[in-house]
């Protein structure tokens, strides 16, 4: 007399396979419908649903899977600490992507243009936005005055249509200017610069005057703006979850590739290989220069008298390295990226035969 199958309802089947998805295929092909079988052999009668029990059970086992890579292989596990940090240095640069969401848009052209005005600026207006590679995204803009700039009366401008003002702070310069005689004179100039803030956007005005004693060349005063956006309160939490992310998806990526290697013919498993060290020698540039603007977030929070500093600025093109083009970041990035998917593709495994599945009766 031969034993019969246990029988289940199907939902308790479809929840046992869906909690198996926390274990990495390989283990579900070779072994998901043994545990599957026995799981059911030890249902109660009547059991819809697996128990929260084996639910937690099942998911710690098949994560403590995820995360075990090969023994034996110490290379492995260098380049499992590599490719974690790698990935946890992307991590940031996604919360911090994140972050700079919520960060208040810079005004439009037509917005900075009326900004100026109300600064003192007349029509001849230029407006310029600027990106870096360390710092969230800026708009400026210069204009003639009609007379003589008054700080007090722009100040007082600004406060009436809702603009928390600061101090002002005196600042000196010069300007060179050709005189009647075509000789080249420098005239010293006297200014004010405070800053206005409203709805998380900050702008440095900054005015200037030619001093007195210089009637003999006509300079006339000016005003430029600075816009920028403030940080807000759950930028840094966002980078920092974004990087223990990364650092966790990093690993779970390297357990991944190890064991879809070990699995490969010898010959796909060495070139799989030395594709991933390429991979890891591409992103190390970017992942540096991830870091060093997580540090700088974490250090300074912003320029001084500046915009905020991000993490994912360092893929703007621009010289943050002494050398290579200003897109190096970005060009190694898309570089990585593509030697890793073809690492992955190489290291396909053999064919291996599929499971049986339940059959109920």
């Amino acid at each position: 007399m031969t034993a019969a199958w246990p029988t289940a309802d199907d939902r308790l089947e479809r929840g046992y396979r869906t909690l198996l998805l926390a274990y990495p295929r390989r283990h579900r092909r070779r072994h998901g419908t043994e545990v599957v079988t026995t799981l059911l052999e030890m249902a109660e009668p009547g059991q819809r649903r697996p128990r929260v029990a084996e639910a937690l059970h099942l998911i710690g086992s098949g994560l403590r899977l995820r995360f075990r890579l090969p023994v034996g292989r110490p290379l492995v596990a260098v380049a499992a600490v590599l490719t974690a940090l790698i990935i946890g240095g992307f991590g940031a640069a996604a919360g911090s992507w994140l972050g700079a969401q919520t960060f208040a848009d810079l005004p439009d052209d037509a917005a900075m243009a009326s900004l100026t005005q109300q600064a003192g600026g007349d029509e001849t207006l230029h407006s310029l936005y600027s990106s870096s590679p360390w710092t969230a995204d800026t708009a400026s803009s210069f204009s003639w005055v009609h007379g003589t700039w008054d700080a007090e009366q722009v100040r007082q401008r600004l406060a009436a249509d809702g603009w928390s003002v600061s101090g002002f702070t005196s600042v000196t310069g010069m300007v060179g200017t050709l005189d009647d005689t075509g000789s080249l004179v420098e005239i010293p100039l006297n200014g004010t610069r405070f800053t206005a803030e409203s709805d998380g956007l900050m702008v440095n005005v900054t005015g200037w005057n030619p001093a007195a004693g210089n009637s003999s060349v006509d300079i006339r005063s000016d005003v430029s703006l600075l816009a920028m956006p403030q940080r807000t309160a759950v930028f840094l939490p966002l980078v920092v979850v974004g990087t223990a992310a990364g650092l966790l998806t990093g690993w779970l990526v390297a357990a991944a590739v190890a064991y879809r290697m070990a699995a490969a013919p010898p010959g796909r498993r060495r070139a799989a290989a030395a594709l991933w060290g390429a991979t890891l020698a591409a992103l190390a540039l970017p992942a540096v220069a991830l870091y060093g603007n997580v540090m700088r977030v974490f250090r300074d929070g912003s320029v001084e008298g500046g915009p905020p500093l991000t993490v994912h600025s360092a893929f703007t093109p621009g010289e943050y390295y002494p050398f290579g083009p200003q897109w190096l970041v970005l060009a190694l990035t898309v570089a990585g990226l593509v030697v890793a998917v073809a690492a992955t593709v190489t290291a396909r495994p053999g064919e291996q035969p599929p499971q049986p599945g339940v059959v109920p009766g």
